[in-house]
């Protein structure tokens, strides 16, 4: 594989060949045309899949990484229908869940090979529309009800042409069949195992996919609650879908409820059958489970690499894969399968008006950005309401701190000597630092708790990017205006900030400005970087340097000029020129006092001009504020677009 576009999935578009009976399908044929009128007409089958991952290797953290690709899949066939609860079994690493990522079409690994639906190649957005995916681990916003979470789902995966009446009607029917109907005030994150993956299935099953695929669902669960899983999942099955699962050595009874059982080692098929054909391939190697033993416990450890004996472990394993694909259970999925290398046609879910049962899938109508941004924004403001308690204890501490910036400060604006400059001048900066770095940190710290969730749904097709960053930048708005003009507020009256009124808005829209900025910088780490100790690492130099161009510790008019432009990079500097400027423009006499060294500065302005600040920047400082906001959740917004579009979630 040279390059990465030969490593996508191979769609020639010729004549198809039906992979149970090996006919040429004739699209025009009533009986033949569609993909079934019914779910249980469902066949799904793969042929020769590969999968192929990048590893990354880091010798140094002063070289770039390198990357090898790697094959984790290796020309894996196989095929299920509906009506068939089916396992995909391995040891730790055999490719279970990567076999399951890519037929269900959410691994964005580079891969070959055919998958079909019915004898046809199916594309990812037509497996994306009739199947649903239950993860492992659900992400999702933990501080909201059942209710709540349900609410949102269906809101936004479910036709926009249904009425509330039928999204509610359709809730409350799946919680009651999956057992959940009285969790429904119940917060996610107080749910037990097994509720929380029944509630993970109900939101795949809103819009009742005649295909549904689960990672691991009893992982984490005790045998009681993994049963009630797999047993629902199992009437799902007999009900008429297609329900594929990757499990980790279910408990006995609980691996006699899958119909198939699909065992994997090292990326390899290793058995694919029902559990009597898999104990019969099994004996006849000589490996007959002990009466009594849990058979796929069994299954799963000849299949292992046992560190002791690790050459003995891979020829045993190495055998077992090669008498399967000999074997006459092999053969007949191959002959099922059929041979589509040669003899096959793409199927993106368009032009095939006869089919009756998939037109509603591939017909649904997704709701519009608005929709998206108003539900998004829904989300966010219960999560404020669940989270109020966290919200005011912040708050308090904000006051708290301006507070104590301000008591020390108490009198020294009223009659102004010489000592008072430094004084007057550090308290504007610790106005200002305070702000910035509060607010940065506010999003540095939440926002990428949510970044999982965020690739998570947005890979499935539930909402855009774009509403997304558009919910998150204006949901954090007013909390930048409230608390700043507070916070202000009791800094301008405590300390005694001179100016009136005019002065007393122009400090609060300066400190509003500062919020906002460092809400679109900290947008920026926490999007721009995955892990917060990296953001850490890029943002403390930086912010280091944006305090040290502040003009507290650098006199701007004696900076060297191949380093004064990093004044117009840091939010520091404008935010604390902006304030110096609204205070000292108002001071016209400053109380001269003799102390050894120091010169008699009598107004407002020679004060600026020491500290390097021009009292004509006011209004640029704003402008500039703001342009650094735009450009900070501008950069935030396509990375965030990036990372969703590039990073496996699965």
């Amino acid at each position: 594989m040279n390059t990465m576009k030969e490593l996508s999935l191979k769609i020639p578009k010729m004549p198809t060949r039906n992979v149970l009976t090996g006919a040429v399908v004739n699209w025009d044929d009533d009986e033949l045309a569609g993909l079934g009128d019914t779910p249980e007409n469902l066949t799904l089958a793969w042929k020769d899949l590969s999968v192929y991952r990048k590893r990354k290797h880091q010798s140094s953290i002063w070289r770039s990484p390198t990357y090898e690709e790697v094959k984790v899949l290796h020309g894996v066939s196989g095929i299920a229908s509906s009506g068939n609860l089916v396992a995909l079994m391995g040891s730790s690493g055999a490719g279970k869940t990567t076999l399951l990522a890519a037929i269900s079409r959410r691994d964005k690994s580079a891969m070959t090979g055919y998958l079909m639906l019915n004898g046809r190649l199916a594309g990812a957005d037509l497996i994306a529309r009739i199947s649903g995916f239950v993860p492992q681990e659900d992400l999702s916003i933990e501080d909201l009800s059942v209710a709540e979470h349900m609410e949102f789902m269906a809101r936004l995966m479910m036709d926009k042409r249904s009425s509330k009446v039928t999204r509610s009607r359709r809730v409350q029917q799946l919680l009651a069949d999956l057992g959940v109907a009285s969790c429904t005030r119940t917060k996610l994150k107080a749910l037990s195992g097994g509720e929380r993956k029944r509630v993970a299935l109900a939101v795949q099953l809103l819009n009742d996919p005649p295909i549904l695929f689960c990672d691991e669902p009893t992982t984490g669960l005790d045998s009681s609650a993994a049963s009630a899983v797999v047993s629902r999942l199992r009437r799902l099955a007999i009900g008429g879908k297609l329900v594929i699962c990757s499990v980790h050595q279910p408990a006995s009874g609980v691996f006699e409820l899958f119909h198939q059982v699909v065992l994997l080692a090292n990326g390899r098929v290793a058995f694919h059958g029902t559990n009597e054909q898999a104990d019969n391939f099994f004996a006849s190697l000589n490996f007959k489970c002990p009466v009594g033993f849990n058979a796929a416990e069994y299954y799963v450890s000849l299949l292992g690499v046992q560190t002791d004996k690790e050459m003995e472990s891979r020829d045993r394993i190495r055998r077992i894969c090669n008498e399967y694909q000999r074997s006459e259970i092999a053969a007949d999925i191959e002959r099922r399968v059929g041979d589509v290398k040669d003899e096959v046609e793409y199927f993106n879910g368009t032009g095939d008006g006869k089919n009756t049962h998939f037109e509603r899938y591939l017909t649904l109508v997704k709701v519009n950005y608005f929709v998206q941004f108003y539900w998004l924004m829904w989300r966010n403001i219960l999560s404020i309401k669940h989270n109020k308690s966290i919200w005011i204890a912040e708050f308090v501490l904000l006051m708290f701190v301006g507070l104590i910036i301000s008591i020390p400060y108490h009198g020294h604006f009223q009659e102004l000597d010489q000592r008072d400059i430094q004084n007057a001048e550090g308290l504007l900066y610790l106005t200002i630092t305070e702000t910035i770095f509060l607010f940065i940190y506010a999003v540095f710290i939440t926002f990428p708790k949510e970044v999982p969730i965020l690739l998570r749904e947005t890979a499935s097709g539930l909402y855009s990017p774009l509403p997304y960053y558009l919910s998150k930048m204006i949901f954090w708005i007013p909390r930048a205006v409230i608390e700043p003009i507070l916070f202000a507020t009791l800094v301008f009256t405590v300390a005694g900030l001179q100016g009136g009124f005019a002065n007393w808005v122009g400090f609060c829209f300066v400190c509003v400005l500062c919020a906002n900025y460092a809400n679109a910088y900290g947008s920026f780490l926490s999007a721009t970087f995955e892990k917060l100790e990296t953001a850490a690492l890029f943002a403390v130099p930086f912010d280091l340097i944006g305090i040290m161009f502040s003009g507290i510790y650098l006199n701007l008019n004696s900076t060297n000029k191949y380093v004064a432009w990093i004044r117009y990079v840091s939010g520091f500097y404008y935010g604390t020129e902006a304030v110096s400027i609204l205070q000292w423009d108002s001071i016209t006499s400053i109380k001269c006092v003799k102390l050894p060294g120091v010169p008699c500065i009598k107004t407002g302005s020679e004060v600026l001009e020491r500290f390097g600040f021009v009292d004509t920047h006011f209004y640029r400082n704003c402008v500039c504020l703001f342009i650094m906001y735009c450009v900070g959740h501008s950069i935030a917004f396509l990375m965030v677009v990036k990372r969703s579009r590039g990073t496996p979630v699965y």
